[in-house]
């Protein structure tokens, strides 16, 4: 099969698959596409590798507190502000952003490792012009694969979405082992291995990463007449009702814990303990394999379902399943005037509902009320400002100790951190971010499954979570001692999991229309948070009362990062309120939407109750 069928032509393995009697949703195919997001979101962690670098920059070019916050701001806003590449992906879909991934991973990995090996100059300037362009290609990743996951698996969204977002979490984790085991002062290597990597993943998800056939966008449309449309926007109820084969999903989630573990042990080990180089190579290696594992996911393996599985529509009109026939892809051969009339059946059904065999009823009542009405309509209510405002005051806290755990860390001991102490930071970050995103998808998938007229949890009460525990963790930060505040930046680390996987499963829950755009502006709300909290309050305020104690290098005092703190957390707080009258709300219209169901089906039994 031409492989560009599959990108630009998807009624091609459509009835291709309709010809063999087979589910007209392939398995295989998302689960490939699956492997690829999650290729994705580790590529999506590059910008947390900053900590990696930020001793290099203050030794090799003497930059300040200040020059450092400059430098991770300029690339947050590059990775954050994806709002004008939604706009692409709702009119092209992903393959556009990809590519776009594919140049600027290219520029910015190379002119930093050429900057490193002294080629280039390296001046401020120019290290955030390359690392502007390496943080868009983690921002176009994240762009490109969750919203394509929001649409491939609905009826899984929290699972699969929070496997996505924890190799986000672990991914710092993963680059942090390849560079301290793999390329042992070797930050330039360790670029281009990091830049290698990047392309492969961009080129390849070119391929894989497809929206499903329900999702029309100008690119689509073009070619497509109105009866086309009509029969594309029908199968949402087949990707409504159809759950991933939940042993494929157990591989991911067992990969994941099994790296979580490992990074567990390793990282302290490494940090703490004088390790050979030959021990290096080995935990370098493992790493590897580990990421490897994902592909058992995508392995055509019946023991782990999904593989050529027989259309519902078998069952409807009374053929052979699985299993009784020699090989789901033979032709059937069945009586003439059966198969006439079952085709006549066939038919009319078709004309009525195209894919009604498909439908599981239960998809249905396990799903809440959405706000009506498209993003413009959403801009005219509460609830929008609600949580975006939320959103920024809430990003104060984990911009600071995200970007900046090194300047905390000695403003409060008062020594300089070594690189396997940063090491094993950047460590704890993937691992404290990946169980924030677990925690947060296991939930939503709770949610989901409660029975209709029992649903007591709404997916919004993960809204103001992240906010609470910032606002602890910030506490935290300010009475703990120096030495114990690798507790704190975990909490901080889980915050920020917890934030990013609760923007991808709540607007899928709340709205209809324009995911990528939504989700794409709540990214956009790192930008604002880095700006203004990570450069202006933390930087320019370290700077000053370096400054005013006539301080050299970096700030040794506690005073230095005590207003900063103060402020974030108690923004933090002021999030929880924001975001707990968010929900709030929208509970109330659930409750609506369920009163009215109701009294809408009263007149209905009343009626069957008078014909019996």
């Amino acid at each position: 099969m031409n492989p560009f069928k599959s990108v630009f032509d998807w009624t091609h393995t459509l009835k291709e698959r309709q010809r063999k009697h087979l589910h007209i949703i392939d398995e295989l195919q998302r689960c490939r596409l699956l492997l690829c997001c999650l290729f994705c979101s580790i590529g999506v962690s590059i910008v947390y590798i900053f900590e990696l670098f930020t001793t290099e920059f203050s030794t090799r070019y003497g930059f300040s507190a200040g020059d450092l916050s400059t430098i991770s701001t300029v690339g947050n806003v590059f990775c954050s502000f994806m709002v004008p590449h939604s706009v692409i992906y709702e009119l092209m879909g992903p393959a556009p952003l990809l590519l776009m991934s594919l140049g600027t991973s290219f520029i910015g990995m190379l002119g930093l490792g050429l900057v490193f090996q002294n080629v280039i100059p390296g001046n401020l300037t120019v290290i955030c012009v390359f690392y502007a362009f390496m943080n868009t290609c983690s921002g176009l990743f994240d762009a490109a694969s969750i919203v394509t996951l929001q649409h491939t698996f609905p009826r899984n969204r929290g699972p699969v979405l929070a496997l996505a977002k924890v190799m986000t979490g672990l991914g710092s984790s993963v680059f942090a082992s390849i560079s301290s085991n793999l390329f042992v002062n070797n930050l330039s290597g360790f670029l281009y291995f990091v830049m290698v990597y990047a392309m492969v993943v961009a080129l390849s998800s070119c391929f894989v990463l497809v929206l499903p056939p329900y999702v029309l966008n100008w690119w689509r449309e073009r070619q497509m007449t109105e009866e086309e449309k009509e029969s594309a926007r029908s199968l949402s109820v087949v990707y409504d009702s159809k759950n991933v084969p939940v042993p494929r999903l157990a591989v991911g989630y067992a990969v994941a814990i099994s790296l979580i573990l490992f990074f567990s042990t390793s990282s302290p080990i490494l940090a703490y303990l004088t390790v050979s180089q030959k021990a290096r190579y080995v935990l370098g290696t493992i790493t590897c394999l580990l990421l490897c594992s994902y592909g058992i996911m995508a392995l055509p393996l019946r023991c782990l379902g999904g593989v050529d599985e027989p259309s519902p529509a078998l069952e409807v009109a009374g053929q052979p399943a699985e299993g009784q026939r020699k090989s789901l892809t033979e032709p059937i051969v069945a009586d003439a005037d059966v198969v006439a009339s079952e085709a006549s059946d066939r038919e009319l059904g078709g004309a009525l509902e195209p894919y009604a065999a498909y439908m599981d009823p239960d998809a249905i009542k396990y799903t809440d009320p959405k706000y009506p009405g498209t993003f413009w309509d959403a801009l005219r209510g509460v609830d929008f400002y609600l949580i975006y405002f939320g959103f920024i005051l809430q990003g104060a806290i984990g911009s600071i100790v995200l970007y900046n755990s090194s300047t905390i860390y000695v403003a409060r001991t008062g020594k300089s951190r070594s690189t396997q102490l940063s090491a094993l930071y950047t460590a704890f970050l993937g691992i404290g971010s990946a169980l924030g995103r677990i925690a947060v998808g296991i939930f939503e998938a709770f949610v989901q499954r409660q029975p209709e007229g029992k649903r007591r949890l709404l997916v919004t009460m993960a809204l103001p979570a992240p906010a609470i525990i910032g606002t602890i963790g910030g506490i935290l930060i300010l009475i703990l001692p120096g030495d114990a505040l690798l507790l704190p930046f975990i909490l901080v680390y889980f915050k920020q999991g917890a934030f990013y996987s609760t923007c991808a499963v709540t607007f899928p829950s709340l709205f209809r229309t324009h995911l990528s755009i939504y989700y794409n502006l709540s990214s956009a709300t790192t930008v604002v948070c880095v700006i203004c909290f990570n450069r202006f309050l933390f930087g320019y305020m370290v700077d000053k009362k370096r400054d005013e104690l006539k301080l050299t290098g970096d700030c040794t005092s506690r005073d230095c990062i005590l207003t900063p703190i103060i402020v974030a957390t108690c923004l933090s707080a002021a999030s929880s309120l924001l975001l707990v009258t968010a929900h709030i709300r929208y509970r109330r219209y659930v409750r609506r939407c369920e009163a009215q169901k109701q009294a809408d089906s009263e007149p209905l039994t009343k009626v069957e109750g008078s014909n019996a």
